[in-house]
This record gives C-alpha cells, sequence and structure tokens, in this order.
C-alpha cells in the first residue's frame, strides 16, 4: 500500500536532496572565494609579482575560477570569481551561478 506512495514521492526527493547538496557547494565556492581573494590581496600588498598573486589566489580558489588584480588609487584589489554548475548528470545543463568575492590591500610600504 504505501510502496505506490513511496514510488511516486521518490523523485522529489532526488531532486530535493541534489538541490541541498548544489546549495552546499555554492556556499563552499563563496567561502573558498573569499579565501583565495583575501590571500591574493595579501601577497600583492607585500609587493609579490603578479604571476605570483595568480598561483596563490589558484591554490586557495575552486577549479576553473578566474582571478583578477588591479591597482586603483594606491589600493591593490582582488577579484576571484567561478561558475557553480550543479554537481550531477545535468550540471552542465541547466544555468549555473557564478559566485565571486573581492579584497582591498593597501600596499606595504618598503
Amino acid at each position: 500500500m504505501v510502496t505506490a506512495e513511496i514510488a511516486a514521492a521518490f523523485p522529489a526527493l532526488v531532486i530535493v536532496l541534489l538541490m541541498a547538496v548544489w546549495a552546499v557547494t555554492i556556499a563552499a565556492g563563496q567561502l573558498r572565494c573569499t579565501d583565495a581573494a583575501r590571500e591574493a590581496a595579501r601577497a600583492a600588498a607585500r609587493g609579490e609579482e603578479p604571476a605570483v598573486v595568480r598561483q596563490v589566489a589558484a591554490e586557495a580558489a575552486p577549479n576553473g575560477a578566474t582571478v583578477d588584480v588591479a591597482e586603483v588609487d594606491g589600493t591593490l584589489e582582488v577579484q576571484v570569481s567561478v561558475r557553480m554548475a550543479m554537481p550531477g548528470p545535468w550540471g552542465d545543463t541547466l544555468p549555473a551561478p557564478t559566485v565571486s568575492a573581492r579584497s582591498v590591500a593597501l600596499a606595504e610600504a618598503g
């Protein structure tokens, strides 16, 4: 008797579970972008070369992230962004949000 109800509800349960996993993945990606931007801004403020700054950001950021480093009015700005696709077989077919983080640091003297 209960088998029909479970069979009918199972696809909805799977979709809700996938959406929950996707939400956690997006939140983790946001945190990793924030950490990467902060670490890269600190490296840029210390006077590291742009290639080193990008490498520092790439190590902390999610795979496929883009890193932009700019100097604006004596401050160093680092922007890290990445497209967060849904996990699973339909990940590439659905629209994916882009998470990003920006960090600003003053260049250290010396």
